[in-house]
């Protein structure tokens, strides 16, 4: 039996954005994934490169309803290499 915390569900937004050829070099052989309470109170952030773009995304089952603050979190904390 996973012990994963007593909840219901959680919620994850994620956008695929695509970024410049040179930005993307960058994510090459690398993922990223962020910690703290501007991108989630309870989960982690991510940047996942894809074939041609990353996606860019975030979780949190305390606070769904602020799932839109903490993408702009993330989008703001990985700004210098996603835009």
């Amino acid at each position: 039996e996973i012990e994963a915390g007593d909840y219901e569900y959680a919620i994850a937004f994620q956008e695929r954005m695509r970024i410049p050829e040179n930005k993307m070099d960058y994510y090459k052989e690398r993922a990223e994934m962020y910690v703290g309470e501007d991108v989630s109170p309870d989960f982690y952030a991510w940047v996942f490169p894809k074939c041609d773009h990353v996606a860019v995304g975030t979780g949190t089952v305390v606070d769904k309803k602020g799932i839109q603050k903490y993408q702009q979190g993330i989008r703001d904390r990985a700004r210098n290499r996603i835009d």
